[in-house]
């Protein structure tokens, strides 16, 4: 009778087989898995697998530091919510769009944990019919674009309005001084307690307004040509002006505090209109806090600008009014007691010293101007 054929051997050697295709399998889903996250991971914007439900199922590090949470806490917990600080969908969010028109969909939203403009681009998730709809949506960071587009019109909008300023200025600055002149002169005929004489007095008032007015549609409309610039030292300019203020702070109750840092670099600059810019900082500053409070003018410098700060603890610029306070013109001051054109002259100015003047506030806590000048301490 033959003997059967054993195959152990055969059937070990097939399974040890499978078993290495098998491994070799996973090494390779396992290394496409790391690099995938690894790849998700490089990029520098914040990229998150958002649901139909605005629950974030995946997200990179940037999404993570953006949010200012761990990676770990991310899945799970909704987008608006962890991301942008919200309790609400962010207006005009571009995943809805992109699921129902399932096409890409783009819209701009904020930040208001940190204060950051996004530009979100919402792509409908390849996935299958057995999972839930969801998209990728790419974070663009906008803010300093942004800023700079802003800093850009209102820069055109100054230059348009300046060379109109100037056309007007020089056109009626001729007869008003005529009309002040004649004014004057019939003044002088005219004796004290006569009815005429206060018509005339009032005359010479408008007439020295509509002057005033003039000469800072003169003094905005006109470029530095920067014959009269020189090496100045801003703490010595501050302490010039403070005579100039002391009258006004003392009848409104106001305590001014000088926080000058001694040893500053010095800047290039006419000393004349940047001493303008900082009487008319300190003087708006005054007239925000209309029932006393605190006026803080600091100097200091960072690496490349020295700076100066204009603090006060007044009423401080409503949100509808922020946008426009360089703009020519506007004031919330009542008539009479401004032109609106004391920030809009203060801009350009600093402007044309290659610096910036920034502003922060809070309504009804105060305001904080930020004048920084190109400084140089050595070699100038």
């Amino acid at each position: 009778m033959p003997r059967k054929t054993k195959k152990p051997a055969i059937k070990n050697n097939a399974c040890e087989t499978r078993l290495s295709e098998l491994k070799q399998l996973l090494e390779v889903i396992e290394r496409a898995k790391q690099m995938w996250q690894a790849t998700f991971d490089a990029i520098r914007d914040p990229v998150a697998i958002i649901s139909e439900d605005y629950d974030i199922e995946r997200a990179n590090i940037a999404t993570a530091r953006v949010a200012g949470v761990d990676i770990k806490e991310l899945v799970g917990k909704k987008c608006y919510k962890i991301f942008a600080g919200r309790s609400t969908v962010c207006d005009g969010c571009p995943l809805t769009h992109a699921i129902e028109a399932n096409n890409p969909s783009i819209s701009k939203l904020g930040n208001q944990i940190h204060k950051l403009d996004f530009e979100a681009s919402a792509y409908p998730y390849p996935g299958g019919k057995e999972r839930s709809k969801a998209t990728v949506v790419h974070y663009r960071d906008i803010t300093e674009e942004k800023r700079l587009q802003q800093e850009l019109i209102q820069q055109e909008k100054m230059a348009a309005i300046g060379m109109l300023a100037g056309g007007v200025a020089h056109e009626i600055n001729n007869p008003i001084g005529g009309i002040l002149a004649f004014t004057q002169l019939l003044m002088r005929d005219v004796q004290r307690g006569d009815p005429l004489r206060a018509d005339l007095e009032e005359i010479e008032r408008a007439a020295i307004r509509c002057k005033k007015i003039v000469a800072d549609l003169l003094d905005f409309s006109r470029s530095s040509s920067g014959r009269e610039k020189q090496w100045v030292d801003v703490n010595t300019l501050v302490e010039k002006i403070v005579p100039f203020i002391k009258a006004e702070m003392k009848s409104l109750n106001i305590n001014l505090k000088l926080e000058l840092k001694a040893d500053l670099p010095s800047v290039y600059a006419d000393a004349n209109r940047l001493q303008q810019v900082l009487l008319n900082l300190m003087t708006n500053a005054c007239q925000a806090m209309a029932k006393g409070g605190d006026l803080v003018v600091s100097t200091y410098a960072d690496k490349t600008d020295l700076c100066i700060q204009v603090d006060d603890s007044g009423c401080g610029i409503s949100k509808e009014n922020f946008s426009k306070i360089f703009d020519p013109f506007f004031t919330t001051k009542p008539p009479g007691k401004g032109t609106g054109l004391g920030l809009s002259v203060s801009y350009r100015i600093i402007r044309e010293h290659n610096g910036t003047i920034d502003v922060e506030s809070e309504e009804g806590k105060g305001t904080r101007f930020t004048v920084r000048l190109p400084a140089i301490k050595e070699g100038r």
